[in-house]
């Protein structure tokens, strides 16, 4: 009997394509249709393929971080694993992901039997699909925020906080307006071609809807709750500290923190940086709007 081809699946996070591959013998995966995107993946994307058991590693495992609980980074035989157990913990991770040092392809390997339901949509889940994103991100000129990314007629809103800062009551109020909203937690931010762009993620908090759309972003706005609305600029080194602590920076990676923070500090050279001070109803729309039509 004739041996089934080859089956392979394409995605992209921030316009880096990801391919997957998989023997169809192994792994019984229904493709899950995907948001239409007709534009063209940037370069520094990686092939990851899908595999059954045990990395085969053999060589000495040197731990370069440690989450402590659900994730941790190794170096073995030369190549990057990232595991989502912790690097001590007793039990058996789940997941192995083994990477060649140049991020450009790898494998994923699944020590149960059974796969996680729509394994096609997110073949390594949380905490392992974003982590990877860091560590391709911080190859190449861009950053993944704590932040909610809005379309609004043509033009992109880049609102960043942390925890109980307001990013999904700011999502809620622009999409009772009609707006696109990319994300309320996690956006991408990249720069292509000499121009910013922010990019949606499916990685969403408190407020469900996302978007994988992208658009050109001149503007950061740090959210704050206030008794009115106002802003407050923000420049050099404060602006960039305030973008590191909103950010997922790569601590583990020294050459990966350098480009991340050279990237943050051409952010804050290229684009208006605001405290936002808001009041959480629509009055913020046309504050918003304003304040971009004067930049």
């Amino acid at each position: 009997m004739k041996e089934p081809r080859p089956g392979q699946f394409e995605t992209a996070i921030g316009n880096i394509p990801i391919t997957f591959r998989y023997d169809r013998t192994a792994f019984r995966i229904k493709v899950a249709p995907r948001e239409k995107d007709e534009r063209h993946a940037a370069e520094g994307g990686i092939t990851l393929t899908l595999r059954r058991g045990l990395p085969p590693g053999k060589g000495e495992k040197r731990k370069i971080f440690d989450s402590g609980s659900n994730w941790c980074l190794y170096l073995q035989d030369g190549k990057l694993v990232l595991q989502d157990r912790s690097f001590d913990s007793p039990l058996l991770p789940h997941k192995f992901v083994v990477l060649e040092p140049e991020l450009n392809r790898g494998d994923i390997y699944y020590t149960g039997k059974r796969l996680h339901r729509n394994v096609s949509r997110d073949p390594l889940k949380y905490p392992l699909n974003q982590i990877l994103t860091l560590m391709l991100l911080s190859r190449t000129q861009g950053a993944l925020f704590h932040a909610c990314g809005i379309i609004d007629r043509g033009r992109g809103y880049l609102f960043t906080g942390n925890s109980t800062h307001g990013k999904s009551t700011i999502a809620q109020i622009w999409k009772d307006a009609g707006a696109t909203i990319l994300n309320d937690d996690r956006i991408i931010v990249k720069k292509e071609k000499g121009e910013f762009r922010m990019y949606g993620t499916p990685w969403h908090g408190d407020f469900p809807e996302t978007s994988l759309s992208d658009m050109a972003v001149r503007t950061i706005f740090f959210l704050k709750h206030g008794h009115k609305n106002r802003i407050v600029p923000r420049k050099g080194t404060e602006a960039i500290s305030m973008m590191m602590t909103r950010s997922f920076p790569p601590y583990w990676d020294g050459n990966g923190m350098n480009n991340t923070l050279a990237f943050l500090e051409d952010m804050e050279t290229s684009l208006a940086c605001y405290d936002l001070y808001f009041r959480p109803d629509s009055d913020v729309i046309d504050f918003v709007r304003d304040v971009y039509s004067h930049e």
